[in-house]
């Protein structure tokens, strides 16, 4: 569960609770940094202070989710019900290192898929905040214009996330991040089917699995907030146990999908080990 969070399946749980600010509101919001010739300097500087921030951020996630890899890698290979030959993780201060180096080079390949997501909408959003297209919300407006390099990190993520789920079991094994990258394309190359096959069912199931979460979300959510306008007051809410009921309601829907998504994310995470041990 905590891999899944991690890896920012948090966001795909909260899209149908997050309440995005209007078209308005987001002008309001960057104020004067956005004028009739672009943004302001000051715009820049947050936006710098922010990457750093969040790379911090980042770089810590990416440690954390060494050592899962590491614990889950070690719950797997130990299993005796697993007919396979395998050696434990013997050093797990080293083998962090190497995981972390591979977890950011697979964050970095990531990124380059997404830049020509992020020029695209950077620049569509601007357009639509100065020049609005049409009276459909900016999001329509901006989504609207984003099918192709949405298209292209749409494929480039299950691609990039499966060839290095190969690579990082190959480092776990006792390989050298150079050797364990070379031996899982080649192990790809020799076993197309098998990968392409692992591959689609890790992604559909979490693919279905959080999708299901999320229309149950939706339907708590909309039930919550329907509740709570219809109170007028505090003591309202208290006197009436409807709003409490479906507060209650949200909750548990959205630890259920979270330790749903949590057990998908584990059954992923063991099936690569399994198909890493079986090539």
């Amino acid at each position: 569960m905590l891999s899944f969070i991690l890896r920012g399946g948090i966001l795909a749980l909260l899209l149908p609770i997050i309440v995005l600010p209007t078209q308005v509101e987001v002008r309001l919001m960057l104020g004067p940094n956005l004028g009739t010739s672009g943004f302001a300097p000051g715009f820049f500087v947050g936006v710098a202070v922010a990457t750093i921030f969040s790379t911090a951020l980042v770089m810590s996630v990416l440690y954390v989710l060494a050592w899962i890899e590491i614990v889950a890698y070690r719950r797997v290979a130990t299993d005796p019900e697993l007919e396979a030959d395998t050696t434990p993780v013997r050093d797990p201060g080293a083998r962090v290192r190497d995981l972390f180096v591979v977890e950011s080079l697979t964050l970095v390949v990531l990124l380059l898929a997404a830049v020509p997501l992020a020029a695209a909408l950077g620049q569509r959003t601007y357009q639509e905040i100065l020049l609005p297209s049409s009276a459909a919300s900016i999001y329509d407006r901006v989504l609207s214009h984003l099918a192709p390099p949405l298209a292209i990190f749409a494929l480039a993520l299950p691609i990039v996330d499966s060839i290095s789920a190969t690579w990082v079991r190959g480092v776990l094994s006792g390989q050298s991040i150079g050797s364990a990258l070379a031996r899982s394309v080649g192990a790809i190359v020799r076993r197309p089917l098998w990968f392409v096959a692992s591959a689609a069912l890790a992604w559909l199931l979490l693919t279905f699995v959080v999708v299901g979460a999320d229309w149950a979300l939706t339907v708590a959510w909309q039930a919550t907030r329907a509740a709570f306008l219809a109170t007028t007051s505090v003591s309202d809410m208290l006197t009436n146990f409807a709003p409490l009921f479906v507060a209650l309601l949200l909750a548990g829907v959205f630890v259920c999908g979270l330790a749903i998504c949590g057990y998908v994310a584990s059954f992923r995470n063991a099936l690569w080990t399994v198909t890493g041990l079986r090539r």
